[in-house]
Formats: C-alpha cells, structure tokens, sequence
C-alpha cells in the first residue's frame, strides 16, 4: 500500500501537494491480508462447529405457524474470559462460566448471529449470548468476538 500524490503543473514548475486531499491510496490490501491472516489462525489453533438456528414461519398476523432448523459449519476459537473483559461482567453479559469465542465474519452466504446455538467436537453445545465486537477496517469487517454460554453447563475439550 503506498501513497500516490497528485501533481498539478503550472507553467514550467510541478507542484506537489498543494493541498492535503491531493492524494489517494493505492492496492490497499490491508483489510484483505488481515481477514486472511485471522482465518489462518481460527484455522490453525481453533475447531469446527455445527451452527443451528431457529427459522421461525409466521402468518399474516405474525403469529409463528413452523419452527425449523437451519445448520452450517464454522470455524471459531474459544478463549476464557480475560481480564480486559471482565468489564462486561459488571453489565450481566460475562457469567462465571462463560467464554468467548472468536468467529469469522461471514461463512458463505451466512452469518453468525445471537442467540445461534454451536455444537463442538464433542457434542458440547453453546449458545451465542452477545456478540461484544465486530472490527472493521476500512469498512471491511475482519472478524466477531462474542460471549458464549455453555447449555448443559460443560467446558469444551
């Protein structure tokens, strides 16, 4: 990524940044290498997870006619809470015994969202409580950190 900036000639002489929005960037890859860094690691150090969701049906009145189930494979890294986060605690988010999981942005066409339910290795299940962060670079979201609580109160292995 470098810099490119614009020259005006007047007469004989070029002038160089005669004002500080004469310039634009170019090949910035920044946000791209850095989404393809996270999923190296999620890659690397995580592990693969079922992902359900509940698709609710509704009629005209907005009542629920159907409840379905949609699934899709992710990767994610869970982390203990730190201490950094131990500040959300004080909002209710972060219980003892919850964790914090790291996902990509977008698998696909789907999107992890709140209140999904994940299926680990071996057959643990958590549910999505609150996603905390969602970094973007230059409007380029790189990845999501969210609190997860265990369903049947286990840890995963």
């Amino acid at each position: 990524m470098g810099i490119v900036f614009t020259k005006y000639e007047t007469g004989d002489n070029i002038v160089f940044d005669t004002s500080k929005f004469d310039h634009t960037y170019d090949d910035d890859t920044f946000p791209l290498d850095a989404g393809n860094d996270f999923d190296n690691i999620i890659t690397e150090a995580g592990g693969n997870f079922d992902v359900t969701r509940e698709i609710s049906t509704l009629d005209g009145m907005g009542g629920v006619t159907n409840i379905s189930d949609a699934t899709f494979s992710i990767n994610g890294w869970i982390t203990d809470i730190t201490k950094k986060d131990y500040k959300i605690h004080s909002m209710g988010l972060a219980v003892p015994g919850n964790r914090i999981i790291y996902v990509k942005d977008i698998y696909g066409t789907d999107v992890v969202k709140e209140g999904d339910v994940l299926t680990d290795r071996v057959s643990k299940q958590w549910k999505i409580v609150t996603i905390i962060k969602e970094p973007f670079l230059n409007r380029t979201e790189i990845y999501k950190k969210a609190v997860i609580k265990s369903i049947g109160l286990e840890g995963s292995n």
